[in-house]
């Protein structure tokens, strides 16, 4: 047992502490022509207000998104004074949980318009929002000419939410940008041309702070108007249709959107799919010897902490889906925490300083 049990550990710090090299997993270049692929983009449709009291109608027209000289071309437009738009997204085509997105877009001007390149958990028809979780890679309202918001939204912070930050990109409108996010089980880091600006990563990790350790599925939409795009001085009617008279069109053009993932279980200790879900998470890592310990909800766990020498010096059986554990008389330094389930092992280091 000693002998496994330093394999093991071995084994994960070898693969962690090497390099491993990311693989591009899903991608669309926008190299046809017309209407974006079907097999990777469907549609939201309609004038509902989509809960932000926006006034575009979402259509599947090739005038409000199509492919044209290697990007996509979504473009809001005003029609006998009906605005039409569209909103793409990859629901039930295509969804990944762990990676990095990379979205390189060049965006509208005019106030009013509210581009956004973001993403939905999948679980949004049976758990709805915000307990599905949101993650806003991109988003921009015409009223703050450069200002680039990205955000997260769940049940601790939703509508007005404090985890946001911005950066001012000064070319939004005439040059593409790189809008990034990379997303482990641990956190969000979003950044534009490479350079981080903004890190969400709850000190407490639950339902209500994060909804973000499943399967997600990307949008990108132009939406006018509305709670956060509306500009006051041009509304009428008490409506949120804040949009200078001038404006009639409004393009966002998208070079590419690209994800990237590690193989399962280099950089992530869970890995990148659902099956790795097992995989225990502690919070805080290192820690003073007082820790949490995340573990599989519903199933029964056996499992015990491990010292260098292979010997369990902390066993213990669960049914819940958190541990506590008090480590702290333990000597500072490196254990394996394993834990067996459902006829499965899954390991986890803990430093303890």
């Amino acid at each position: 047992m000693r002998k496994l049990m330093i394999m093991i550990l071995f084994a994960w710090l070898a693969q962690h502490g090497i390099a491993q090299q990311e693989t591009l997993v899903w991608s669309d270049e926008f190299n046809g022509t017309g209407a974006p692929d079907p097999v990777k983009w469907g549609y939201d449709l309609g004038n509902n207000g989509w809960g932000n009291n926006e006034v575009q109608n979402y259509t599947n027209l090739t005038q409000n998104a199509r492919q044209e000289n290697g990007s996509l071309i979504i473009t809001a437009l005003k029609v006998n004074n009906v605005w039409t738009s569209a909103r793409l997204l990859t629901n039930n085509k295509y969804e990944f949980k762990y990676g990095r997105v990379v979205f390189r877009a060049k965006l509208p001007v005019g106030i009013g318009t509210w581009p956004a390149l973001w993403m939905l958990g999948e679980n949004l028809s049976s758990k709805g929002w915000p307990a599905c979780g949101e993650i806003d890679v991109m988003e921009h309202v015409g009223k703050n000419p450069g200002w680039v918001h990205s955000s997260v939204h769940s049940p601790s912070s939703y509508g007005g939410t404090v985890n946001t930050d911005i950066k001012f990109v000064n070319t939004f409108n005439t040059e593409f940008h790189t809008y990034q996010l990379n997303w482990t089980y641990e956190k969000l880091e979003f950044r534009i041309d490479s350079v981080l600006f903004y890190t969400y990563k709850p000190s407490v990790r639950n339902a209500s702070t994060w909804p973000f350790d499943k399967a997600f599925f990307i949008i990108m939409n132009i939406a006018m108007g509305g709670n956060w795009g509306s500009a006051p001085q041009y509304e009428t009617g008490g409506l949120k249709n804040g949009i200078e008279p001038s404006l009639y069109q409004a393009t966002m053009e998208v070079d590419y959107v690209r994800v990237y993932q590690y193989p399962a279980g280099v950089g992530d200790p869970r890995g990148s799919n659902e099956g790795d879900a097992l995989q225990p998470i502690v919070t805080p890592n290192p820690s003073n010897g007082k820790i949490l310990v995340s573990l599989p909800a519903g199933y029964p766990v056996q499992g015990g902490v491990y010292n260098l020498m292979g010997i369990n010096v902390c066993p213990f059986t669960s049914n819940k889906s958190t541990l506590d554990l008090d480590l702290s008389t333990l000597p500072r330094g490196l254990y394996l925490l394993s834990i067996n389930s459902r006829g499965k092992t899954n390991t986890q280091k803990i430093v303890l300083n």
